[in-house]
């Protein structure tokens, strides 16, 4: 390494190429390491990539199918007048079907955590853990630290039920009006 370069053995470089051949393959790093301490196989790893690679190209084909529909419908196309019902013959069915990547998008996560159940669930939980932790806190609490490690700022220990408040006002209060 006198030149600023590691050497690596010829088994390391093995090991390299194996690694850099399978991630082309889209198999994850998380099973490439189990791969490399035996806890699963080869063959089975490749069977499900494959059959995960089948359904993404089958997805693939259908969303090239919907826009070449659209593209082909001979109709100005623009967000404003967008009618999936042109394209959709069951809108249920078409929502069903994709499902999966409105699981995947961000703007589900945010709907499925902007949901007044999510925040209730969410409220409730931080107000539990307040009134069980409350009897055992000493008066206050830190809530910050200097960059050497010592408290700098402490609250009274009711401010634990700040957060919980902060959840109830800001999603069942302020968003009606936001």
């Amino acid at each position: 390494m006198s030149n600023g370069y590691r050497e690596y053995s010829e088994e390391e470089i093995k090991t390299i190429k194996k690694i850099a051949y399978l991630r082309t393959l889209g198999i994850s790093v998380e099973d490439i390491r189990r791969l490399s301490s035996k806890e699963i196989n080869l063959y089975d790893v490749v069977k499900i990539q494959r059959q995960t690679l089948e359904q993404q190209l089958s997805e693939l084909e259908n969303a090239k199918l919907m826009c070449e529909r659209m593209l082909l419908s001979g109709e100005t196309i623009d967000y404003e007048n967008l009618d999936i019902e042109l394209y959709v013959a069951d809108v249920k069915d078409y929502w069903n079907e994709n499902r999966k990547v409105f699981k995947l998008d961000s703007v589900s996560f945010f709907y499925m955590w902007g949901g007044s159940i999510a925040w209730g669930i969410l409220a409730v939980v931080c107000l539990l853990v307040a009134v069980f932790s409350f009897g055992h806190l000493p008066a206050e609490i830190p809530i910050q630290w200097s960059s050497d490690g010592i408290i700098s700022s402490f609250v009274d220990k009711k401010f634990i039920f700040a957060f919980p408040a902060a959840c109830i006002i800001i999603r069942f209060l302020l968003r009606p009006f936001i």
